[in-house]
C-alpha cells in the first residue's frame, strides 16, 4: 500500500514538474490558444500524457474536432476519449485513413521514438498525406536530443517553415535539464 502511495506522489510531483517548465507553460498559455484562434475543422495532437489530457479542452470544440494519438497503449486514458487512437506517427496516415487534418502538433517525438532519418522520412511522408493541402504541422524539439529539422532535406521537401497564425516559424525556449526545446511550425506543398 505505501509503495502505491509513493508512486501516486511521486507522479504527481513529475506532472507538476513538466506543468512548470517553460516550453510547457509556452505551449499551454501562448500556442494553444493561437491554434484554436484559428477555428481549423480538424486537428490532431499526438504524444498524450497525464500532463497534456486538457489540452484538447483549449479548443473551441464546437468548431474544432480534435483528436489524440500516442503510440503507447496505456496512455490512451490521458487521450481526447472516442477522438483517441493508438498508433505509430509514422503511419498516421493509415491510423488516420478517411481523416485528413488541418493541422497537426508533435512535441516531444524527434529523439523520442522518432529517431532516426528513416524513421523521420515516414513520420514526414505520413504527415504530409494526413494534412489537407496547406494543412500545418508544429514539431516541437529538444537540441539535446535530435538534429535541426529545417536541416532535414525530406522535410524540407514536402514542407515550408512558416509563421502560424501569428506564432514565429521558430520558437525557442529553455527546457527540462537546460536544454532548448524548439517549436518549429511548416505548412505543407502540394
Amino acid at each position: 500500500m505505501l509503495e502505491r502511495v509513493q508512486s501516486i506522489i511521486s507522479a504527481i510531483q513529475f506532472n507538476l514538474k513538466v506543468q512548470s517548465l517553460p516550453d510547457r507553460v509556452y505551449l499551454r498559455e501562448v500556442m494553444l490558444p493561437a491554434m484554436a484562434a484559428a477555428d481549423a475543422a480538424d486537428v490532431l495532437l499526438v504524444g498524450t500524457r497525464r500532463y497534456t489530457r486538457r489540452y484538447p479542452n483549449q479548443f473551441h470544440l464546437s468548431r474544432t474536432q480534435v483528436w489524440t494519438m500516442d503510440v503507447e497503449p496505456s496512455v490512451a486514458r490521458f487521450g481526447n476519449g472516442q477522438w483517441h487512437r493508438t498508433g505509430d506517427i509514422c503511419r498516421v496516415n493509415q491510423v488516420f485513413e478517411n481523416q485528413r487534418f488541418d493541422l497537426i502538433h508533435l512535441n516531444g517525438v524527434l529523439g523520442f521514438g522518432v529517431n532516426d532519418s528513416e524513421q523521420i522520412q515516414g513520420m514526414v511522408d505520413a504527415c504530409h498525406e494526413a494534412l489537407r493541402p496547406n494543412g500545418y504541422v508544429m514539431i516541437g524539439w529538444d537540441a539535446d536530443r535530435t538534429e535541426d529539422p529545417t536541416h532535414d532535406p525530406g522535410i524540407a521537401s514536402r514542407f515550408e517553415h512558416a509563421d502560424y497564425m501569428g506564432l514565429p516559424a521558430r520558437h525557442r525556449v529553455t527546457g527540462m535539464d537546460g536544454h532548448d526545446h524548439v517549436f518549429d511550425w511548416f505548412r505543407r506543398l502540394d
